[in-house]
């Protein structure tokens, strides 16, 4: 449904209903939504520094990138932050053997101390193998390295990769690798400029093989880097990216 028509049915539902949660008119969208905008991410957002015209810039999604902008409390730093949360719709590719799911994030943390401020890059793929298939994986020799590209597929600066693969059941397999900028490493111009600049991230690709009972020899089952979602999150909020960086990037 149309999301102006929607806000405007469950408007008039809410005269006579209590409950209905509101952020300057914006309604708390269900689960299915693309927007999620929590109650006190924007007093919090301001108090960062940032305008009220770049926060509707950064908080506002597309059809295929939703978008939460929440305010909340790190399980890594236990630090409360302004987050704002960019995931790409769920892409699928297949072969005779297995199917890999993808999914792309960027992250923007702003902790309310202005301390440790990052963009972080996440790249979640599930891999699932058919009936009959046994599978293996070997990790490339550059697991520890994300590469930030440009339209030219040109390094413009290498991340310290973190990847987490788990063997969840004897048909499926996860790979999620994140890597961040941060403002202890990266001025405001430098990462300004690296935002600007960037087109994708690439990050490691798993070489994984599958077995059958007639068919020994294992079979390539890998799957191609997939850059779309972080090439179109950046191609969509880059320059809005680069506005909030100069004004909360401490």
């Amino acid at each position: 449904m149309n999301t102006k028509v929607k806000m405007l049915l469950v408007s008039l539902l809410c005269l006579n209903l209590v409950g209905c949660e509101y952020v300057d008119n914006i309604l708390h969208p269900d689960d299915g939504d693309e927007i999620v905008i929590d109650e006190n991410f924007k007093n919090d957002a301001l108090q960062l520094g940032l305008s009220e015209a770049i926060i509707t810039q950064l908080c506002t999604a597309t059809k295929e990138i939703s978008v939460k902008c929440i305010s909340v409390l790190s399980s890594e730093s236990n630090q409360q932050e302004v987050r704002f949360e960019y995931s790409y719709n769920n892409v699928t590719q297949e072969n005779d053997y297995a199917k890999s799911t993808d999914a792309s994030r960027i992250i923007f943390h702003l902790p309310v101390d202005s301390t440790a401020a990052r963009i972080e890059f996440e790249n979640n793929r599930s891999y699932q193998f058919n009936d009959g298939y046994e599978y293996t994986w070997v990790e490339p020799t550059d697991i520890e390295t994300a590469d930030v590209v440009n339209d030219a597929d040109e390094s413009l600066a290498k991340l310290v990769n973190s990847a987490v693969i788990k063997r969840v059941t004897s048909s499926k397999l996860t790979n999620v690798s994140t890597a961040s900028l941060s403002n202890d490493k990266y001025s405001i111009t430098e990462a300004q400029d690296l935002v600007n600049r960037a087109s994708t991230v690439l990050f490691p690709v798993l070489a994984v093989s599958v077995t059958s009972s007639d068919q020994t020899v294992p079979i390539d089952a890998s799957f191609k880097m997939f850059t779309t979602g972080h090439n179109a999150i950046l191609s969509n909020f880059s320059t809005a990216f680069s506005t909030a960086i100069e004004q909360s990037w401490i």
